[in-house]
């Protein structure tokens, strides 16, 4: 957390606010979570950003690159610091962009463009990206006994998928998430397929999921809203949302886990 939603809803706004302007002043707070001579990005204009999976980049017009990674609980918000202020990025000596990070797993790095996509080489495609067909998807499933629920969350397949939105697309798609890949019927595998990318989608329109932790919030401070829409996530011993029996929460490879046993069975 955050995930391909939430980052992409950090992008967007970032975009309509920061582009054309200038980077005035880069002050570090904690050296572990920058890399970089921030001198190389000072008095740069912000031209363009982009996204995959979970890194979001920003583009100055030297042709370097901010890139950002969250991890589990980094922020980028305006104007809004707290005591988990690692990075303050001065904009044209006016707005200030922090980065905040509870845990301090996140981190910035100034790279170029070939730096990029050295440091990105070994991510699977984005799932909103065109590229990321009903074929790449089987491909990157087959043969292999891996619980479908790993191989979700494994970033060299598939750039983006987190915890929150493999819950509940396996659970729209009506796959048990300890299902082994080699058991899992092609029809199903083609429902898991698009409802990955609709949920996706879903979850960009409501602004991202704040879950329980408040882990995530816009950059203009405010909470997404797609946590009102959790299919099975974070919904242990609630009533399943379809035949209301109760939720059920297992850890598999030490994330928290959400299923209902009776729409999701083992395949």
């Amino acid at each position: 957390m955050p995930e391909l939603p939430e980052v992409e809803v950090i992008r967007f706004f970032l975009e309509s606010h920061l582009i054309g302007k200038n980077i005035s002043d880069l002050k570090i707070i904690t050296p572990k979570s920058f890399i970089g001579n921030p001198e190389l990005v000072e008095g740069q204009k912000i031209i363009s950003t982009s996204r995959i999976g979970k890194q979001l980049s920003i583009h100055l017009r030297n042709g370097l690159i901010l890139l950002f990674h969250l991890k589990m609980t980094g922020q980028l918000v305006l104007n809004t610091p707290n005591k988990y202020t690692r990075l303050i990025l001065k904009i044209n000596n006016k707005l200030s962009l922090y980065f905040n990070d509870l845990r301090k797993f996140g981190w910035v790095k100034i790279l170029t463009q070939n730096e990029l996509v050295e440091a990105q080489k070994n991510l699977g495609i984005d799932i909103l990206s065109p590229n990321f067909t009903l074929n790449y998807f089987k491909k990157q499933l087959q043969n292999t006994s891996q619980p479908i629920k790993s191989a979700l969350l494994d970033q060299t397949k598939f750039a983006g998928i987190g915890n929150i939105y493999a819950n509940d697309a396996l659970f729209l798609a009506k796959i048990h998430p300890i299902s082994p890949l080699n058991k899992i019927s092609s029809k199903k595998i083609s429902l898991l397929h698009h409802f990955l990318i609709k949920i996706m989608l879903e979850s960009i329109k409501n602004g991202g999921s704040t879950a329980k932790d408040k882990g995530y919030i816009k950059p203009d401070n405010t909470p997404g809203q797609h946590q009102f829409h959790f299919q099975v996530y974070q919904r242990d011993k609630q009533p399943c949302l379809v035949c209301q029996t109760p939720i059920k929460r297992i850890k598999i490879g030490g994330r928290g886990t959400f299923y209902c046993p009776k729409c999701q069975k083992i395949e």
